[in-house]
């Protein structure tokens, strides 16, 4: 696999880390995020230089540009998601405090 095709492929797993994400599916998401983030440590190691072909640097930070702003989405859904659970973890808690002081 080729440099581009290391940001084709982690911009295609971000596009399924959005969908997961949109879709509620949290092992999917972390599954697929999981696999870019593999993959983007592979693209560091790779890509340490930024090439002189025009068109090529074009087209890279255009993946990139793609890639944050999925990432963005990303964040908003699972932020929503992060505040879901604390308030069900929040009310699991209280509820055993509850029980644990005036019993079952």
């Amino acid at each position: 696999m080729n440099i581009m095709q290391h940001y084709e492929k982690a911009l295609e797993l971000t596009h399924a880390m959005l969908e997961a994400a949109q879709k509620s599916d949290w092992d999917r998401l972390l599954a697929a995020e999981k696999e870019r983030k593999a993959l983007i440590d592979q693209l560091c190691k790779l890509d340490v230089s930024p090439g002189r072909d025009v068109k090529t640097r074009r087209r890279k930070r255009e993946l990139i540009r793609n890639t944050m702003e999925c990432d963005e989405q990303i964040e908003i859904l699972t932020q929503d998601w992060m505040r879901e659970l604390r308030d069900v973890l929040g009310s699991v808690s209280a509820e055993q405090k509850l029980v644990r002081t005036y019993g079952s």
